[in-house]
């Protein structure tokens, strides 16, 4: 038994930030049934592919069951209606408009079942002048302020390399969903979370917002430094190595001057033994530094450095990641098998004490627990049947790549 165990969570998402928050959800015990249209959603074609495996669907969908419907029609909505009678949490990332089109927006599904809640993911939250604008992680990223803060100080503003604002949503979602599923075991009641992809990041801007009001600090790409700490990465023999000996106590400095071969600079009359001193010569200090990185490999100096209680990493590439002992300790890189294909997938960050996770199981193809949901919600086999003929829900139990499906009869 695991934490969400006995939740019942509607998925009505697609790409990556409604999919993110109800997978979380999923690996904690929650039974999240995917509702898709009948062709499947667009994350199922999605690029990077595996020949036709879609690794964006895997990395987002495990662990939850699938039914394929149409929304469209009214025996379509007649079943989302009866499953939002048992479901605790309707979780969608569709535009403002379309749960309402759809027939499951908050007040048509709270008018049936008071006690759920509806966790609405948009790129612009559902009020303010831009609810119905257009956006993904891209113009996000460039509308909060993170592509300027982003890259060298004499370059462009840069990219974040992965899908941060889809993915902070997510687990904004995610937090809010626990807040809603708190709210109703204290009342008995619903909630409406409205998330926004924009205010996910705006909200981690942290000090740099007000130095930009109260300072006129417009200007704050700080490429691989920091200026507070005067962090930087430094060549080695195959790469970089991110350390920091601005604010380092001093100490650890006599053990880093040590390190490096200039055990006077660890001497209290030394002009480098204070920080401020630091500050004033670090042009000397980062050539010396990179003269003793340079020796080594970046794993080394990062071991060496760390044995020294300087902290530390090297400047890793993914294939570094997947092996690193650390984050195999951590269970952080698991594998979803695909039929023939082990997929690597991300693991779970949150680690809850006597509570593991679930074990993962593989995305569902198109409509593969259609017909079990239905019978669970009191649908007789004859009816499933119709609903099958008459193109109302589609099964694919034996499907687990992700090509879209031709409907053409």
């Amino acid at each position: 038994m695991t934490v969400l165990s006995g939740v019942r969570v509607l998925d009505l998402t697609h790409y990556i930030a409604g999919p993110f928050c109800s997978q979380i959800l999923a690996d904690y015990g929650a039974d999240v049934i995917k509702i898709e249209r009948l062709e499947g959603e667009v994350g199922r074609t999605s690029a990077p592919m595996d020949d036709d495996v879609s690794l964006y669907f895997t990395s987002e969908n495990r662990n939850k069951r699938g039914l394929s419907l149409d929304l469209k029609s009214l025996k379509g909505k007649e079943i989302l209606h009866r499953l939002v009678e048992s479901a605790d949490v309707l979780v969608t990332n569709y535009g403002s408009n379309v749960p309402e089109k759809l027939g499951f927006d908050y007040e048509t599904i709270s008018a049936i079942n008071p006690k759920i809640s509806m966790i609405h993911i948009t790129g612009f939250g559902t009020t303010g002048p831009y609810r119905d604008y257009g956006a993904y992680d891209g113009v996000i990223q460039s509308m909060s302020g993170l592509a300027e803060l982003t890259g060298h100080p004499d370059g462009p503003p840069t990219y974040v390399g992965f899908f941060i604002a889809d993915h902070i949503a997510g687990l904004q979602a995610t937090l809010g969903t626990m807040l809603a599923l708190f709210h109703k075991e204290r009342t008995g009641k619903g909630r409406l979370v409205d998330i926004s992809m924009l205010d996910g990041l705006v909200s981690l801007l942290g000090f740099s917002i007000a130095e930009a009001k109260l300072h006129g600090i417009k200007k704050q790409r700080w490429g691989m430094s920091d200026r507070f700490q005067y962090s930087k990465a430094f060549q080695t023999k195959d790469g970089y190595v991110f350390m920091s000996y601005m604010n380092v106590p001093e100490k650890k400095w006599i053990e880093l001057a040590e390190l490096i071969g200039k055990s006077e600079w660890g001497q209290i009359d030394s002009p480098f033994f204070r920080e401020e001193g630091r500050f004033k010569n670090k042009e000397i200090l980062d050539t010396a530094i990179t003269e003793w990185t340079m020796e080594h490999t970046k794993e080394e100096a990062f071991q060496l450095l760390q044995q020294a209680g300087i902290a530390s990493s090297p400047v890793n590439n993914l294939m570094e990641v997947i092996n690193n002992p650390q984050i195999q300790h951590r269970e952080m890189i698991q594998t979803i098998k695909i039929e023939e294909t082990d997929v690597p997938v991300p693991g779970v960050a949150i680690k809850i004490q006597g509570n593991p996770v679930r074990e993962f199981t593989h995305p569902p193809a198109l409509g593969e627990h259609s017909e079990e949901i239905l019978g669970q919600l009191g649908f007789t086999d004859k009816e499933i049947e119709d609903f099958i003929t008459n193109n109302i829900i589609r099964v694919e139990t034996n499907n687990c790549r992700y090509s879209q499906m031709n409907l053409e009869t």
